[in-house]
């Protein structure tokens, strides 16, 4: 004779299902076999700032040419303005260089390739090139080459955009720029991105006396 057993499942309520040791083993390895597909597809995420940030930090310090014929005084503006100011006087196929420490915020080597020149431009003066110190701690213009600089994880590079002049400029003309566009690559891909610089650099046609009265009053 068959006897009808009652269970929970059978009184219309949820049946309890005791999972095994086993069980939890196998769960546990399928999540960290899934975990390493996506590590080695993806590559660690960088925690410090994020996937979709910048590698880019902040400045940390600036140096100018100040035998380029260009150069004309530097300039620190009143009430703590946090931006020094380059000014400049025209003088025709002439170059002036200066300095930036540029921190590598990422937690991956951080390679900077150069500039983006806007060839498009048609003033009196335009960034043109880019050069790399690569001595181990020397904040100078002095050794640079066009080699790319690596630079290693919370470490700094000293980089030297080169401003190059045209034949000529136009009576009482000014410019100024105190951004650049940098070419570089992290983590396998290269990008370009618009900096942000410590500094502004001014140069003016006849008179860069007026850019300095300009800077120091308010």
């Amino acid at each position: 004779m068959m006897r009808a057993v009652t269970t929970l499942a059978s009184e219309k309520r949820p049946a309890t299902r005791r999972f095994r040791p086993r069980d939890v083993v196998v769960a546990a390895l399928v999540l960290a076999a899934v975990a390493a597909v996506l590590l080695f597809i993806f590559g660690p995420v960088d925690v410090s700032f994020g996937r979709a940030s910048s590698p880019l930090g902040p400045a940390n310090g600036w140096a100018p040419d100040v035998r380029s014929p260009l150069y004309y005084r530097k300039v620190n503006p009143p009430f703590g303005d946090p931006k020094t100011n380059y000014v400049l006087r025209f003088r025709p196929h002439a170059q002036f260089r200066f300095g930036v420490g540029i921190e590598n915020r990422g937690s991956h080597p951080l390679r900077i390739e150069g500039i983006v020149p806007d060839t498009e431009w048609r003033g009196m003066a335009r960034v043109t090139g880019m050069r790399f110190q690569h001595r181990r701690n020397a904040y100078v213009l002095e050794g640079a080459t066009s080699d790319p600089l690596v630079i290693e994880p919370r470490g700094t590079g000293f980089v030297i955009p080169v401003v190059q002049t045209g034949a000529s400029c136009t009576r009482d003309a000014e410019e100024y720029f105190d951004s650049i566009k940098l070419r570089y690559s992290y983590r396998g891909k290269q990008t370009t991105e618009r900096y942000s610089l410590p500094v502004v650099v001014g140069i003016a046609c006849r008179n860069a006396r007026r850019l300095v009265d300009g800077v120091v009053t308010p």
